[in-house]
């Protein structure tokens, strides 16, 4: 019986080491630098060992692309049930969307197809996203009823002020600090909500 629950145990640690060691890998060296070859040696095990958690890196990248989504689907949740106002949830979704891309860049780049780390399924088509966008846009339609079209096109917006503040946030790091880029991002957002009313 130990045995038995051992077992499945073992395959649930071997299976995360190696999708930890794939973002420990894109984190130092960027996500063209990972490959199976790459995360089997790091770990000391074959490549065919590797193949029988993920039947190739396109599956890899979709783990980790869901990870990503289970996890801000989980903070936009709390923030739902922490706050009231949904102008302050909208707010608070966002800097949780800023606090995720800075603090997890290599999960964040597979997620939306960036730097390398391209999934072939569409990031529009994963339901792992919709599930988070569906969240925003209910937060959205809870302070301004409008049509689907409508809530629709604000959701545009906000995912393209949001998303498009990080990717240039990350792409500046050089010539503008992240506290600078912060601080730009929450004053957009901040107009942002401000303006749906």
């Amino acid at each position: 019986m130990e045995t038995i629950e051992r077992k499945p145990r073992s395959h649930e640690q071997t299976r995360s080491g190696i999708v930890l060691t794939a973002k420990t890998i894109a984190r130092r060296e960027g996500w063209q630098a990972v490959s199976i070859r790459k995360i089997a040696d790091a770990i000391n095990y074959s490549a065919p060992i590797i193949y029988e958690y993920f039947d190739s890196k396109d599956v890899l990248l979709s783990e980790i692309r869901n990870e990503g989504f289970r996890f801000l689907k989980q903070e936009y949740e709390r923030i739902q049930n922490l706050y009231r106002d949904p102008e302050k949830q909208l707010f608070e979704v966002s800097v949780i969307q800023w606090s995720f891309a800075m603090q997890h860049p290599e999960i964040y780049q597979v997620m939306y197809n960036l730097n390398g780390a391209n999934c072939t399924t569409s990031v529009c088509q994963s339901n792992a996203m919709q599930d988070v966008s569906d969240i925003v846009r209910k937060i959205i339609f809870s302070f301004i009823p409008k049509s689907k079209e409508s809530i629709q096109r604000l959701y545009f917006e906000w995912w393209s002020a949001s998303h498009g503040m990080i990717v240039l946030a990350m792409m500046l790091q050089n010539e503008q600090s992240l506290e600078q880029s912060e601080t730009v991002y929450r004053e957009t957002i901040r107009r942002f909500v401000r303006n749906l009313r």
